[in-house]
C-alpha cells in the first residue's frame, strides 16, 4: 500500500508539472496572438511593411512557403485552426512564433522577449489599422477581439481611472501601457483620436505557476489514480475470496474435490492453499470412512447369509421343540434387522460419495403417493391414509427409486411413533413439489429438529431405539432430497399435534 501511495504522489507531481507546462504555454500563445493577428493582417495588405514592422516591434519577420517551414502534420493542423506555434531555440534565450499568413506562405516572428514595447506597438498598429479599414471602433473591435488572448473594450477615458501623470502622458501619444505596482499585471491604454473613450487591451495577470485551480485538478487526479488503485486491489482479493466462497460452498455440499486456485504468497493465497489442504484432508478421511464402511458392510453379507443359512437346518431338525423354535425365531429376526441395517448402510454410502447418477423421469406423483399409501404396512391400531383429493396429473421429474425410497421411509417412520393416524399429502406447483408425512404421535422437541436428519442420530424421548429403526432412514430421505435440489424439514403439526415431515424440491432439473 505505501507503494502505491508513493507511486499517486509522483504521477500527480508528473502531472501537475505536465498541466502547469501547457498552461503555460497557452499563456503566452494568447499573450502574442493579437500582436501576430495584426502584423499578419498589415504584411497581407502590403509586404514592403515587413522593415518597418520588426523596427516597431523590436523582432524579426521572416516570410516563408510551406516547403521551407518544415512542420510536420500535426503543426500543419494547428495552424489551420488559427492556433499559434511557439518554438524555443536550443539555449531558451529567443522563441520563435509561427502563424499561417497565407495559404501559400508561414510568416515566422523570432523575439527574446515580451514587454512595455510591444505593448506600445500593438496598440498603434491596433490603432493604425482601424483607421485604415474604414469601420466604426465598435464594429473593428468585435472583429478583431476573437483574435487576442485577453479582452479588449471601450471605455470613456472617465472609467480608467486614470491618474494626472498618464493624462499628461496620453496628451503626447496616443497609447498607454500600465504595469501594476507589484508587476503582476498590465494592460495598455489607446486614446481614440477627437474622442472622449479609449481602447483598453489586458488586463494580462502574470502566470501563476500552481493555480488553485491546478491544483485542484490535480488533487482530484490524484484521488482519482488512488481511488483506481485501491479499487484495482479491493476488487482483485474480493475476486479471489469469491472464488474461495464458491470452493467453500461446493465442498459444504459434498463435491470433496473442490479446490481453489493459488499464485503468490499474500494472505489470501495462503487462505486457499490451508483450504486446499484441508479439503485434501476431509477428502482423505471421508473416502478411507467410506471404504472401510462399504467393504464391512458387504462383509457381513457373506456370514449373514450363511447364519441364515444355519438357522434354517436347524429349522428343519428341531420342529417339535417349541423353546427352540422361539429362539430360533427370534434369531432369524435380528438377523433380519441385521440385513435391512446392512443395506441402509450400503444405501446411505451410495448417497453420500459426492453424488449418485439419478436419471429423472416425469412422474405423476399423486400415483406415486397414492400407490405408497396402499403399500404401507403399518401396526394394526394405525391407519394410513391419503389427506389430499384425487384429481388431474401432477407429473414431476423425479429419480423414481430413489423417490419411492424416500417417501416410503417418511410414511414407515410416521407409522413407528404414531398413535392412530398418518396423512400423507403432496402438492404440485409451478415450480416446485412438496410432500408432507404427519402423524398424531408425540413429536419431536423443536431444540432437536436440526439433529434429527443426522445419521444413527436418536431421540431421549418415546423415539428411541425399541420403537425400532436404526437411525439411518431419515438421514437417507434427506440426501436423496439434497440430490434433487430440495432440503427435507420437520415441524409439528397443528391439526394431528404430531410430527410433520416435508420434502420440498424443483419440479424441473437441468
Amino acid at each position: 500500500m505505501l507503494a502505491a501511495l508513493v507511486s499517486v504522489v509522483l504521477l500527480c507531481m508528473l502531472a501537475l508539472n505536465l498541466v502547469d507546462h501547457i498552461r503555460h504555454v497557452q499563456f503566452n500563445q494568447d499573450v502574442v496572438r493579437g500582436s501576430l493577428y495584426q502584423i499578419s493582417q498589415r504584411l497581407q495588405k502590403d509586404l514592403t511593411e515587413e522593415e518597418a514592422l520588426e523596427q516597431l516591434f523590436h523582432l524579426q519577420i521572416d516570410i516563408v512557403s510551406r516547403e521551407q517551414a518544415y512542420l510536420d502534420e500535426y503543426q500543419l493542423s494547428r495552424l489551420s485552426r488559427n492556433d499559434v506555434l511557439m518554438l524555443n531555440d536550443e539555449l531558451g534565450y529567443e522563441v520563435q512564433l509561427i502563424t499561417e499568413l497565407n495559404d501559400d506562405s508561414f510568416m515566422q516572428v523570432t523575439l527574446g522577449s515580451v514587454g512595455e514595447m510591444q505593448g506600445l506597438a500593438t496598440g498603434r498598429l491596433l490603432l493604425e489599422n482601424w483607421q485604415l479599414s474604414g469601420l466604426s471602433i465598435e464594429d473593428y473591435l468585435a472583429k478583431v477581439s476573437p483574435h487576442f488572448g485577453y479582452p479588449i473594450v471601450l471605455l470613456p477615458l472617465s472609467d480608467l481611472n486614470l491618474s494626472s501623470g498618464d493624462l499628461k502622458r496620453m496628451q503626447n501619444d496616443d497609447v498607454l501601457v500600465r504595469i501594476t505596482v507589484d508587476g503582476e499585471g498590465a494592460d495598455t491604454i489607446i486614446k481614440l483620436p477627437n474622442d472622449t473613450r479609449a481602447i483598453r487591451m489586458g488586463p494580462i495577470k502574470a502566470f501563476e505557476p500552481y493555480a488553485l485551480m491546478g491544483m485542484a485538478i490535480i488533487v482530484f487526479i490524484g484521488f482519482m489514480l488512488l481511488g483506481l488503485g485501491v479499487y484495482w486491489v479491493v476488487s482483485s482479493f474480493e475476486m479471489r475470496l469469491r472464488k474461495l466462497e464458491q470452493a467453500t460452498s461446493r465442498l459444504s455440499q459434498g463435491h470433496l474435490n473442490a479446490r481453489v486456485g493459488t499464485h503468490g504468497s499474500d494472505p489470501v493465497s495462503r487462505l486457499g492453499q490451508s483450504f486446499n489442504k484441508m479439503a485434501e484432508h476431509i477428502q482423505r478421511l471421508i473416502s478411507v470412512q467410506r471404504e472401510m464402511v462399504r467393504a464391512v458392510s458387504h462383509e457381513l453379507r457373506t456370514p449373514v447369509a450363511r447364519i441364515r443359512f444355519g438357522l434354517q437346518i436347524i429349522e428343519d431338525t428341531v420342529e417339535n421343540d417349541p423353546f427352540v423354535m422361539k429362539q430360533l425365531t427370534g434369531m432369524d429376526s435380528d438377523i433380519q434387522e441385521l440385513d435391512e441395517l446392512i443395506d441402509e448402510i450400503l444405501t446411505y454410502a451410495r448417497l453420500e460419495e459426492g453424488g449418485p447418477l439419478l436419471d429423472f423421469e416425469l412422474t405423476n406423483i399423486q400415483e406415486l403417493v397414492l400407490q405408497l399409501v396402499d403399500e404401507a404396512r403399518p401396526p394394526e391400531h394405525v391407519g394410513v391414509r391419503f389427506g389430499g383429493s384425487i384429481g388431474s396429473q401432477h407429473e414431476a421429474e423425479v429419480e423414481y427409486r430413489y423417490m419411492h425410497r424416500a417417501i416410503q421411509n417418511l410414511i414407515g417412520n410416521a407409522c413407528r411413533y404414531a398413535k392412530s393416524e398418518v396423512v400423507v399429502t403432496f402438492s404440485v406447483g409451478a415450480d416446485t413439489c412438496r410432500v408432507d408425512v404427519a402423524d398424531d404421535g408425540p413429536g419431536i422437541p423443536e431444540e432437536e429438529w436440526n439433529r434429527v436428519f443426522t445419521p444413527f442420530a436418536r431421540l431421549d424421548d418415546s423415539r428411541t431405539r425399541s420403537s425400532g429403526g436404526y437411525g439411518l432412514g431419515l438421514s437417507i430421505v434427506r440426501r436423496i432430497t439434497y440430490w434433487h435440489g430440495g432440503r427435507a424439514m420437520v415441524s409439528r403439526d397443528e391439526r394431528l399435534g404430531g410430527a410433520k415431515f416435508s420434502l420440498v424440491w424443483p419440479k424441473r432439473h437441468q
